[in-house]
C-alpha cells in the first residue's frame, strides 16, 4: 500500500505521524506500506513557519497560532522528534481588518 500525505504543515505532519502509529500497530503488514509526505516548499510548517530573507531578516509567514487541542498528533510528532522542548503559555492574537483571531 502507498500512502501520500500532501503538505508538511501541522495537519499533514500530524496525519503522517498518526498513520505511522497505526501502521506500526499492525506489525505483520508494516513492511508492505510505503508513506511519503509531499511539500512544495523547501521547508515544513506551512503558515506556521519563519523564513529568513537574503538580508538576514526573519519573517513569520502566519500568525503562528497553533492550537494544540486541534492538532493532537502534530503535538505528539513534535515531542517525538525533538528531545528537549521549551513550552510557553501565551495569549496572543492576530489583528485582521479590526477582527482579532
Amino acid at each position: 500500500m502507498r500512502i501520500v500525505c500532501i503538505g508538511a504543515a501541522p495537519t499533514g505532519l500530524g496525519a503522517a505521524f498518526r498513520l505511522n502509529e497505526l501502521i506500526q500497530e499492525k506489525e505483520e503488514n508494516a513492511e508492505d506500506v510505503e508513506m511519503v509526505i509531499l511539500e512544495k516548499e523547501a521547508y515544513a510548517g506551512g503558515l506556521s513557519c519563519t523564513v529568513k530573507d537574503e538580508k538576514g531578516f526573519l519573517w513569520d509567514m502566519g500568525g503562528h497560532i497553533t492550537f494544540n487541542h486541534n492538532f493532537p498528533y502534530y503535538e505528539k510528532a513534535v515531542k517525538w522528534a525533538v528531545d528537549e522542548w521549551n513550552s510557553l503559555q501565551r495569549n496572543c492574537m492576530v489583528s485582521e481588518k479590526s477582527y482579532f483571531f
